[in-house]
């Protein structure tokens, strides 16, 4: 905010930085949920595939 007071009025700055730092969070909210949807119950540590009822679809099916 400190940077944008020499170029705009200091209530201007005020809510650019204000909108700046809400939609930081949304964003890192979102992108936080995306990234547990994706892992769900874990990472096989063989392959890399998510793991569905405790049990990796590529590495515990290839051994039955």
């Amino acid at each position: 905010m400190i940077g944008l007071i020499p170029f705009m009025a200091p209530v201007y700055a005020a809510i650019i930085v204000i909108l700046m730092y809400f939609g930081i969070k949304v964003y890192v909210g979102k992108r936080k949920q995306s990234i547990e949807k994706d892992v769900g119950e874990g990472i096989c540590m063989e392959c890399g595939s998510q793991v569905f009822n405790k049990k990796c679809p590529n590495c515990d099916y290839s051994k039955e």
